[in-house]
């Protein structure tokens, strides 16, 4: 005779099978990973936490934030966008990129998981961490407000690698550039 499992609110058979006919698929969907998680002695409670954003993400969504906090959601992805067509050009991941020496101002003085402690706990940082995992996993679905720019500053810094060139957008008070090496 079937028992009720308070655990996840549906029907275990006896022989600890799920009785799969008593809930829907979409709730069958949201339980799946607790009841693999039992089903092989795991913690219920430890399931149902998110997993941290991985390295990665965390230190370009960091950078976001150092560099283009700000200025708002669009500047951090217009920040995005020149990591990302960077990391193309180069061939190397967006990680790489923000990681090269003198690149990104922010890192200059402070290592990247300085950078993350320093930021984590700000409400803008999900933000930008939703902004660092769309550049990794759908760059194509990133609106272009670069069009394009290889490098950017804020406006009036007159960095010496701008001297000959013309901002091709501007956002807040980032202008960015497009400028082959």
């Amino acid at each position: 005779m079937p028992q009720t499992d308070t655990r996840f609110g549906f029907k275990c058979l006896n022989s600890g099978e799920l009785d799969c006919f008593t809930m829907s698929f979409t709730r069958w969907l949201t339980v799946l990973p607790a009841v693999v998680c039992c089903l092989r002695g795991g913690d219920l409670k430890a399931a149902s936490q998110p997993s941290p954003p991985p390295y990665g993400q965390q230190v370009v969504a960091a950078v976001l934030m150092g560099e283009a906090w700000g200025e708002g959601v669009d500047a951090m992805t217009a920040v995005a966008e020149v990591i990302r067509r960077r990391a193309d050009l180069k061939g190397i991941s967006p990680l790489a990129v923000v990681v090269q020496p003198k690149q990104f101002t922010c890192l200059n003085r402070c290592s990247p998981e300085d950078l993350i402690r320093r930021f984590q706990g700000e409400p803008d940082f999900q933000k930008a961490l939703r902004i660092a995992r769309r550049l990794y996993n759908h760059p194509a679905s990133l609106p272009g407000h670069s069009r394009g720019a290889t490098h950017f500053e804020r406006v009036g810094t007159r960095a010496h690698w701008t001297r000959g060139h013309r901002p091709v957008a501007r956002v807040g008070q980032l202008a960015f550039y497009r400028i082959t090496e």
